[in-house]
């Protein structure tokens, strides 16, 4: 990956994958920190992470482009997110924000962390919400429209994607369409 210092050129796409981590994260046997219970969202990050790679990244192709894995998740000292928006403002063009629905609306830790040290105006940044349903009935409200637009003040709302299923590969074939739309 390159450094860069500004949003990217006609060529080039910069995208920033933003999930929630529902249980947050313990050491696992390697030592090295794992989720304590995988989640939709966890399974939407790893699939995106590996489709924009190939997407933005052709072998052979010198390119500018920027991928970011993100996660918001609730530990005992509190919520921890990276990057802040600060950075995705500066830098993406593109954000994909790989969340579930409680009772129909955003979580509020998602929210807090959109919003945290802001407001932030996301004015020519394009933001697709996946939206993992493997809990739910599948019904998109407007309460969470209303809530996605509150958080994400000035974005361009892509039309959410209620994705169904939890692995890999129930996730690939609804995620994968999307995701090259999003960096076309």
């Amino acid at each position: 990956m390159y450094a860069i210092d500004s949003k990217p050129t006609p060529d080039d796409r910069h995208v920033c994958v933003i999930w929630l981590s529902r249980a947050g994260y313990v050491m696992g046997a390697d030592g090295r920190p794992v989720e304590v219970e995988p989640s939709p969202a966890s399974v939407v990050a790893e699939v995106a992470e590996k489709h924009l790679t190939v997407r933005l990244f052709p072998p052979g192709r010198h390119c500018m482009s920027r991928l970011e894995i993100a996660k918001i998740c609730s530990l005992r000292e509190g919520l921890n997110t990276w990057p802040d928006m600060k950075s995705v403002i500066r830098y993406y063009e593109s954000i994909v924000l790989a969340t579930p629905v409680f009772d129909g609306r955003l979580p509020g830790i998602v929210t807090e962390a959109l919003t945290k040290n802001g407001p932030y105006d996301l004015t020519g940044i394009t933001v697709l919400p996946v939206i993992t349903l493997a809990d739910t009935t599948g019904e998109l409200g407007d309460a969470l429209l209303a809530d996605l637009r509150a958080a994400l003040h000035g974005a361009a709302l892509a039309e959410p994607l209620a994705l169904f299923g939890e692995t890999p590969e129930e996730i690939a074939p609804q995620l994968t369409p999307r995701l090259n739309e999003l960096v076309k």
